[in-house]
Protein backbone atom coordinates (compact mmCIF):
# COMPACT_ATOMS: atom_id res chain seq x y z
CA UNK A 1 0.00 0.00 0.00
CA UNK A 2 0.88 3.42 -0.94
CA UNK A 3 0.05 6.81 0.49
CA UNK A 4 1.03 10.45 0.35
CA UNK A 5 3.43 12.23 3.30
CA UNK A 6 0.13 13.12 5.40
CA UNK A 7 -3.25 11.35 5.62
CA UNK A 8 -4.93 13.17 9.02
CA UNK A 9 -7.21 15.32 6.75
CA UNK A 10 -8.31 12.06 4.36
CA UNK A 11 -8.09 9.45 7.82
CA UNK A 12 -10.76 12.11 9.28
CA UNK A 13 -13.02 12.18 6.18
CA UNK A 14 -12.91 8.43 5.64
CA UNK A 15 -13.54 7.84 9.11
CA UNK A 16 -16.96 10.18 9.20
CA UNK A 17 -17.87 8.61 5.74
CA UNK A 18 -17.18 5.03 6.94
CA UNK A 19 -20.04 6.29 9.88
CA UNK A 20 -22.48 6.38 7.86
CA UNK A 21 -22.03 3.74 5.10
CA UNK A 22 -23.68 0.07 5.38
CA UNK A 23 -22.18 -2.87 3.84
CA UNK A 24 -23.55 -3.13 0.33
CA UNK A 25 -26.30 -5.02 -0.91
CA UNK A 26 -25.63 -9.34 -1.68
CA UNK A 27 -27.35 -8.94 -4.99
CA UNK A 28 -25.76 -11.42 -7.11
CA UNK A 29 -24.70 -15.49 -7.52
CA UNK A 30 -21.82 -17.22 -8.11
CA UNK A 31 -23.28 -20.14 -10.31
CA UNK A 32 -19.44 -21.73 -10.20
CA UNK A 33 -20.40 -22.49 -6.55
CA UNK A 34 -22.86 -24.09 -4.90
CA UNK A 35 -23.14 -23.29 -1.38
CA UNK A 36 -25.95 -24.29 1.33
CA UNK A 37 -26.07 -21.07 3.23
CA UNK A 38 -28.20 -18.93 0.60
CA UNK A 39 -31.70 -19.35 -0.36
CA UNK A 40 -30.45 -20.02 -4.00
CA UNK A 41 -27.83 -22.18 -3.17
CA UNK A 42 -25.32 -20.36 -4.55
CA UNK A 43 -23.09 -18.43 -2.86
CA UNK A 44 -24.08 -14.63 -2.55
CA UNK A 45 -21.67 -11.16 -3.33
CA UNK A 46 -22.28 -7.74 -3.90
CA UNK A 47 -21.27 -6.84 -7.74
CA UNK A 48 -19.46 -3.54 -8.49
CA UNK A 49 -22.71 -1.70 -9.17
CA UNK A 50 -24.05 -2.63 -5.29
CA UNK A 51 -20.56 -1.83 -4.06
CA UNK A 52 -20.30 1.73 -5.57
CA UNK A 53 -23.85 2.41 -4.23
CA UNK A 54 -23.30 1.93 -0.96
CA UNK A 55 -19.79 3.77 -0.82
CA UNK A 56 -19.94 6.64 -3.81
CA UNK A 57 -22.57 8.97 -1.38
CA UNK A 58 -20.81 8.98 1.53
CA UNK A 59 -17.20 8.96 0.04
CA UNK A 60 -18.61 12.37 -2.21
CA UNK A 61 -20.15 14.45 0.80
CA UNK A 62 -17.05 14.00 2.65
CA UNK A 63 -14.85 15.24 -0.36
CA UNK A 64 -12.90 11.40 -1.30
CA UNK A 65 -13.18 10.12 -4.52
CA UNK A 66 -12.05 6.77 -5.84
CA UNK A 67 -10.23 6.22 -9.26
CA UNK A 68 -9.28 2.77 -10.04
CA UNK A 69 -6.91 2.45 -12.98
CA UNK A 70 -4.88 -0.20 -14.98
CA UNK A 71 -1.74 -0.93 -16.58
CA UNK A 72 -0.48 -3.52 -18.42
CA UNK A 73 3.09 -5.21 -18.49
CA UNK A 74 4.13 -8.70 -20.38
CA UNK A 75 3.43 -10.95 -17.84
CA UNK A 76 0.16 -9.31 -15.98
CA UNK A 77 -1.93 -6.33 -15.66
CA UNK A 78 -1.59 -4.24 -12.45
CA UNK A 79 -5.11 -2.16 -11.15
CA UNK A 80 -4.59 0.80 -8.89
CA UNK A 81 -7.21 1.51 -6.67
CA UNK A 82 -6.60 5.34 -5.14
CA UNK A 83 -8.84 6.95 -2.61
CA UNK A 84 -8.36 10.95 -3.18
CA UNK A 85 -9.29 13.63 -0.90
CA UNK A 86 -9.73 17.64 -1.54
CA UNK A 87 -6.82 17.78 0.74
CA UNK A 88 -4.64 16.29 -1.97
CA UNK A 89 -3.94 13.50 0.17
CA UNK A 90 -4.48 10.10 -0.67
CA UNK A 91 -4.14 6.20 -0.16
CA UNK A 92 -3.38 3.71 -2.71
CA UNK A 93 -3.37 0.01 -3.32
CA UNK A 94 -2.31 -2.60 -6.50
CA UNK A 95 -4.06 -5.60 -7.37
CA UNK A 96 -1.93 -7.99 -9.71
CA UNK A 97 -4.12 -9.89 -12.68
CA UNK A 98 -1.98 -12.63 -14.81
CA UNK A 99 -2.91 -11.75 -18.21
CA UNK A 100 -4.38 -13.89 -20.61
CA UNK A 101 -5.15 -14.32 -24.33
CA UNK A 102 -9.06 -14.60 -23.88
CA UNK A 103 -10.16 -10.98 -23.42
CA UNK A 104 -13.55 -11.93 -21.55
CA UNK A 105 -11.41 -13.91 -18.94
CA UNK A 106 -9.53 -10.55 -18.64
CA UNK A 107 -12.62 -8.69 -18.13
CA UNK A 108 -13.84 -10.94 -15.44
CA UNK A 109 -10.98 -11.13 -13.50
CA UNK A 110 -10.55 -7.28 -13.99
CA UNK A 111 -14.26 -7.14 -12.16
CA UNK A 112 -13.30 -9.66 -9.70
CA UNK A 113 -10.27 -7.45 -8.66
CA UNK A 114 -12.15 -3.84 -8.88
CA UNK A 115 -14.67 -5.44 -6.79
CA UNK A 116 -12.67 -6.46 -3.91
CA UNK A 117 -10.34 -3.72 -4.05
CA UNK A 118 -13.03 -0.79 -4.22
CA UNK A 119 -14.81 -2.85 -1.14
CA UNK A 120 -11.44 -3.17 0.76
CA UNK A 121 -10.38 0.25 0.48
CA UNK A 122 -13.57 1.34 1.67
CA UNK A 123 -14.06 -1.01 4.11
CA UNK A 124 -17.19 -2.81 3.14
CA UNK A 125 -18.04 -5.96 3.34
CA UNK A 126 -18.80 -7.26 -0.21
CA UNK A 127 -19.41 -11.26 0.53
CA UNK A 128 -21.58 -13.18 2.25
CA UNK A 129 -20.02 -16.46 3.11
CA UNK A 130 -16.87 -15.97 4.97
CA UNK A 131 -14.57 -18.83 6.98
CA UNK A 132 -15.88 -17.14 10.28
CA UNK A 133 -12.61 -16.75 11.61
CA UNK A 134 -11.35 -19.95 10.80
CA UNK A 135 -8.50 -19.01 9.18
CA UNK A 136 -7.19 -16.91 11.96
CA UNK A 137 -7.67 -20.34 14.52
CA UNK A 138 -6.02 -22.32 12.64
CA UNK A 139 -3.28 -20.03 12.67
CA UNK A 140 -3.36 -20.05 16.13
CA UNK A 141 -3.50 -23.41 16.71
CA UNK A 142 -0.53 -23.70 14.37
CA UNK A 143 1.68 -22.03 16.94
CA UNK A 144 0.74 -18.49 15.47
CA UNK A 145 -0.63 -15.73 17.21
CA UNK A 146 -4.17 -15.88 14.74
CA UNK A 147 -3.10 -11.78 13.83
CA UNK A 148 -1.84 -11.65 10.28
CA UNK A 149 0.15 -8.91 11.70
CA UNK A 150 1.96 -10.69 14.38
CA UNK A 151 2.94 -14.12 12.23
CA UNK A 152 6.17 -14.69 12.12
CA UNK A 153 7.42 -13.49 8.51
CA UNK A 154 8.23 -16.15 5.54
CA UNK A 155 11.80 -16.86 3.88
CA UNK A 156 11.97 -16.62 0.31
CA UNK A 157 11.91 -20.27 -0.01
CA UNK A 158 8.72 -20.73 2.08
CA UNK A 159 6.84 -18.06 -0.15
CA UNK A 160 8.32 -19.86 -3.47
CA UNK A 161 6.98 -23.42 -2.15
CA UNK A 162 3.44 -22.29 -1.55
CA UNK A 163 3.68 -20.69 -4.84
CA UNK A 164 4.63 -23.83 -6.49
CA UNK A 165 1.79 -25.51 -3.96
CA UNK A 166 -0.97 -23.12 -5.21
CA UNK A 167 0.15 -23.63 -8.94
CA UNK A 168 0.05 -27.50 -8.84
CA UNK A 169 -3.35 -27.54 -6.96
CA UNK A 170 -4.53 -25.23 -9.84
CA UNK A 171 -3.27 -27.63 -12.50
CA UNK A 172 -4.70 -30.55 -10.98
CA UNK A 173 -8.35 -29.09 -10.42
CA UNK A 174 -7.86 -28.14 -14.29
CA UNK A 175 -6.99 -31.77 -14.90
CA UNK A 176 -10.11 -33.14 -12.41
CA UNK A 177 -12.91 -30.72 -14.42
CA UNK A 178 -11.72 -32.28 -17.85
CA UNK A 179 -12.81 -35.35 -16.10
CA UNK A 180 -15.89 -34.42 -15.17
CA UNK A 181 -18.54 -35.31 -17.39
CA UNK A 182 -22.15 -34.21 -15.43
CA UNK A 183 -23.58 -31.33 -14.18
CA UNK A 184 -23.92 -33.51 -10.87
CA UNK A 185 -20.88 -34.60 -10.68
CA UNK A 186 -19.46 -30.85 -11.26
CA UNK A 187 -22.01 -30.19 -8.29
CA UNK A 188 -20.13 -32.46 -5.73
CA UNK A 189 -16.72 -31.90 -6.91
CA UNK A 190 -17.48 -28.35 -6.23
CA UNK A 191 -19.28 -29.04 -2.62
CA UNK A 192 -16.22 -31.47 -1.56
CA UNK A 193 -12.89 -30.44 -3.18
CA UNK A 194 -13.40 -26.44 -3.74
CA UNK A 195 -14.55 -25.52 -0.69
CA UNK A 196 -14.12 -21.98 0.82
CA UNK A 197 -10.97 -22.91 2.76
CA UNK A 198 -9.05 -25.11 -0.41
CA UNK A 199 -10.44 -21.69 -2.37
CA UNK A 200 -9.06 -19.31 0.00
CA UNK A 201 -5.83 -20.84 0.09
CA UNK A 202 -5.53 -20.62 -3.49
CA UNK A 203 -4.73 -16.81 -3.25
CA UNK A 204 -4.67 -15.03 -6.22
CA UNK A 205 -5.29 -18.15 -8.29
CA UNK A 206 -8.62 -18.64 -6.80
CA UNK A 207 -10.16 -16.48 -9.83
CA UNK A 208 -8.69 -18.91 -12.67
CA UNK A 209 -10.41 -21.58 -11.12
CA UNK A 210 -13.42 -19.64 -10.74
CA UNK A 211 -13.31 -19.18 -14.24
CA UNK A 212 -12.66 -22.79 -15.42
CA UNK A 213 -14.83 -24.06 -12.89
CA UNK A 214 -17.63 -21.53 -14.71
CA UNK A 215 -16.65 -22.78 -18.38
CA UNK A 216 -16.93 -26.60 -17.25
CA UNK A 217 -20.31 -25.55 -16.19
CA UNK A 218 -21.73 -23.60 -19.39
CA UNK A 219 -20.10 -26.76 -21.35
CA UNK A 220 -21.45 -29.16 -19.36
CA UNK A 221 -25.06 -27.24 -19.92
CA UNK A 222 -24.33 -27.62 -23.74
CA UNK A 223 -24.04 -30.71 -23.91
CA UNK A 224 -27.26 -32.02 -21.57
CA UNK A 225 -28.92 -29.43 -23.68
CA UNK A 226 -27.72 -31.05 -27.33
CA UNK A 227 -28.60 -34.32 -25.09
CA UNK A 228 -32.46 -33.63 -25.04
CA UNK A 229 -32.89 -32.78 -28.31
CA UNK A 230 -33.61 -35.15 -31.21
CA UNK A 231 -30.70 -36.67 -31.94
CA UNK A 232 -28.92 -35.47 -35.32
CA UNK A 233 -26.20 -37.48 -37.00
CA UNK A 234 -24.39 -34.98 -38.55
CA UNK A 235 -22.66 -35.20 -42.37
CA UNK A 236 -20.39 -38.00 -43.18
CA UNK A 237 -17.88 -35.06 -43.16
CA UNK A 238 -18.68 -34.41 -39.32
CA UNK A 239 -18.38 -38.01 -38.85
CA UNK A 240 -14.73 -37.85 -40.68
CA UNK A 241 -13.56 -35.25 -38.48
CA UNK A 242 -15.02 -37.00 -35.44
CA UNK A 243 -13.29 -40.45 -35.52
CA UNK A 244 -10.27 -38.21 -36.33
CA UNK A 245 -10.03 -36.29 -33.32
CA UNK A 246 -11.06 -39.56 -31.52
CA UNK A 247 -8.38 -41.32 -32.85
CA UNK A 248 -5.94 -39.01 -32.07
CA UNK A 249 -6.99 -38.89 -28.94
CA UNK A 250 -6.43 -42.32 -28.61
CA UNK A 251 -3.00 -42.53 -30.04
CA UNK A 252 -1.41 -39.94 -27.26
CA UNK A 253 1.02 -41.99 -24.60
CA UNK A 254 1.28 -39.50 -21.97
CA UNK A 255 -1.31 -37.13 -20.05
CA UNK A 256 1.06 -34.52 -20.79
CA UNK A 257 0.58 -34.88 -24.77
CA UNK A 258 -2.93 -35.68 -24.44
CA UNK A 259 -3.50 -31.48 -22.39
CA UNK A 260 -1.43 -29.91 -24.88
CA UNK A 261 -3.23 -31.33 -27.67
CA UNK A 262 -6.60 -30.71 -26.12
CA UNK A 263 -6.11 -27.14 -25.72
CA UNK A 264 -4.56 -26.72 -29.27
CA UNK A 265 -6.06 -24.25 -31.58
CA UNK A 266 -6.15 -27.16 -34.22
CA UNK A 267 -8.10 -29.38 -31.92
CA UNK A 268 -10.28 -26.64 -30.46
CA UNK A 269 -11.49 -25.62 -34.07
CA UNK A 270 -11.98 -28.79 -35.47
CA UNK A 271 -14.47 -29.94 -32.37
CA UNK A 272 -16.01 -26.18 -32.54
CA UNK A 273 -17.04 -27.45 -36.09
CA UNK A 274 -18.79 -30.60 -34.76
CA UNK A 275 -22.36 -30.94 -34.04
CA UNK A 276 -22.85 -30.41 -30.17
CA UNK A 277 -23.63 -34.40 -30.05
CA UNK A 278 -20.50 -35.34 -31.31
CA UNK A 279 -18.34 -33.11 -29.82
CA UNK A 280 -19.85 -34.92 -26.80
CA UNK A 281 -18.77 -38.06 -28.13
CA UNK A 282 -14.86 -36.53 -28.44
CA UNK A 283 -14.96 -35.16 -24.96
CA UNK A 284 -15.87 -38.44 -23.50
CA UNK A 285 -13.30 -40.00 -25.66
CA UNK A 286 -10.71 -37.68 -24.05
CA UNK A 287 -11.37 -37.72 -20.39
CA UNK A 288 -11.96 -41.41 -21.02
CA UNK A 289 -8.44 -41.38 -22.72
CA UNK A 290 -6.96 -38.79 -19.41
CA UNK A 291 -8.08 -41.59 -16.52
CA UNK A 292 -6.39 -44.35 -18.38
CA UNK A 293 -3.30 -42.30 -18.38
CA UNK A 294 -3.08 -40.89 -15.14
CA UNK A 295 -3.90 -44.79 -13.76
CA UNK A 296 -1.10 -46.00 -15.45
CA UNK A 297 1.36 -43.07 -14.02
CA UNK A 298 0.66 -44.30 -11.07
Amino acid sequence: MKTSETLNELAAALAAAQGEMSNAAFNADNPAFKSGTSGTGYIRYANLAAIRDATIPHLSKHGLALLQTTDVNTTEMLLTTRLLHSSGQWVESIYPIPVSDRPHVMGSALTYAKRYSWAAICGVASDKDDDDGNAAQDAAKNGGSGHPALLTKRTRAEISADANRKRQEYRDVEQDLLQIDSLAALDRYSREVLTPEFMAALGMKQWAVEQKVGERRRELEDWRKAEEKEPSEGSPEDAHVRDELIEALQKMDTEAKLLVWKESPAFRRDLASLPKAMQLAVRKAGATKLETLQKAAR
